[in-house]
């Protein structure tokens, strides 16, 4: 790997023992974790003026590189980029509609449109680009990561860009696209006959014996690093953070970024507050939200963020958010617990008419674990975790194009005809009513 010996940027220091590490070369070199007590989790921190934040917030960022200042990057030459991270908050005025019209609630809806972004069309572009740019500055040539798809499929692309031969390890269930897109830039897949967890392992196997940086997971301070800048891109955007945020959740690295960036911007805004995090996770894979309802049940006892289930071999529609496996819920359960947020879960059989119904009001098509997210902001209303006059921000993480079989199953209007006859108009209304009609809580 090239170094460069001495750097003042930033430097990462263990959230456990608080040991600091001076940058990137060294983390990479002592096997991506603290030397002191062997954590994984480190978080970035900059000798940086924060107040140049709102110089940047005044221009319209065409990707996350506008807050360059504020990313581990040393060089903007080695920057990777498909425009990524500028994506929108769009008010969607039927969700808005619908909380008046059954809730009585006035609130503000935001969806943060990251199925818009420029490589992939998923949330995982972010940290893919800051991958890749760090790699290619490092001098890294070789990676590895075990993903369901999304991921996979984001790191292939950027890091084939820069010249980094990535090895992803996948489920057997994973969507065959994924490993078609994966395969096209160039990278190597492995299909291991297993979960999730069967893929984690093999990978950390992998990297284990031929010596190869992998992948930390939803820990990675790369991956906290680059989605952190969700936070400056609200208060570009709108002026300030929600009050409620909702995000479909398989790891949770989105949750912590929030926290991270919050954090970092204290010191000029200390009036900042994590919003109350509602995580959702569907009916087939939610071991979190098992988790979670135990503990609550039980009072949160000690150790309680310690306690949760297993899931092998996970059956669900949405095998983006296939983690049957949770190790970040110890972390990520204590965050929500802190901003007095909650997990809840959703139907699977909910999926499609949630699609079918964005599709609908909002001419927008989104893939799965995007209608899981939008899925939890109705159960939310129901349960009455969002209040009146508050702003909320649902996070779609992904579009159709990356889930096909998803995108078949939309088909509602279409009928099979042999003559003119049998082809008649339809009512556009009626057609809008049955799609209210299943989607309702």
């Amino acid at each position: 790997m090239l170094r460069i010996k001495i750097q003042y940027k930033y430097e990462l220091k263990c959230t456990g023992c608080g040991h600091v590490t001076s940058d990137f070369w060294t983390w990479f070199e002592q096997g991506q974790q603290c030397p002191k007590c062997g954590s994984k989790h480190s978080e970035v921190w900059y000798n940086r003026n924060y107040n140049k934040l709102k110089r940047i917030w005044n221009t319209t960022p065409e990707s996350i590189w506008k807050y360059f200042t504020f990313l581990p990057l040393l060089r903007k030459r080695h920057i990777i980029s498909f425009n990524e991270g500028a994506v929108p908050l769009e008010r969607w005025d039927f969700l808005e509609n619908y909380a008046k019209e059954k809730y009585n609630l006035d609130i503000e809806v935001h969806v943060y449109r990251n199925d818009l972004n420029g490589g992939t069309g998923t949330f995982k572009d972010i940290a893919a680009s800051l991958a890749a740019s760090l790699f290619k500055e490092i001098g890294i040539k070789q990676y590895c990561i075990a993903s369901t798809g999304n991921s996979a499929t984001a790191y292939a692309k950027y890091l084939s860009k820069a010249g980094v031969n990535c090895s992803v390890f996948m489920p057997e269930d994973a969507i065959k696209s994924s490993e078609a897109t994966i395969s096209s830039f160039g990278q190597q897949v492995f299909r291991v006959m297993g979960d999730y967890a069967k893929a984690k392992e093999i990978a950390a196997g992998y990297a284990k014996i031929h010596n190869i940086p992998m992948s930390t997971g939803n820990i990675d301070p790369i991956r906290i690093e680059a989605k952190k800048t969700m936070v400056f891109e609200w208060l570009r955007q709108i002026g300030k953070l929600p009050d409620v945020y909702i995000q479909a959740v398989s790891g949770g690295t989105g949750p912590l970024a929030i926290d991270k960036g919050i954090r970092e911007l204290n010191p000029i805004m200390p009036e900042l507050k994590n919003p109350r995090m509602v995580l959702v996770q569907s009916d087939g894979c939610d071991p979190m939200v098992q988790a979670w309802e135990k503990a609550e049940a039980a009072g949160f006892p000690e150790g309680w963020e310690k306690d949760y289930p297993i899931i092998p071999n996970p059956k669900t529609e949405v095998p983006t958010l296939a983690t049957g496996n949770p190790a970040t819920y110890p972390i990520i359960s204590k965050l929500v617990k802190k901003t007095n947020g909650t997990f809840i879960r959703m139907k699977e059989e909910k999926l499609v008419p949630v699609g079918k119904l964005i599709a609908y009001e909002q001419k927008v098509i989104l893939g799965p674990a995007s209608a899981v997210c939008v899925a939890g902001f109705f159960n939310a209303l129901e349960k009455g975790l969002i209040k009146n006059g508050e702003t909320v921000i649902v996070n779609t993480g992904e579009g159709a194009t990356r889930a096909p079989l998803f995108l078949e199953q939309m088909i509602y209007t279409s009928r099979e005809v042999e003559n003119v006859e049998q082809c008649k108009p339809h009512e556009i209304d009626n057609y809008r009513e049955r799609l209210w009609a299943e989607v309702a809580p």
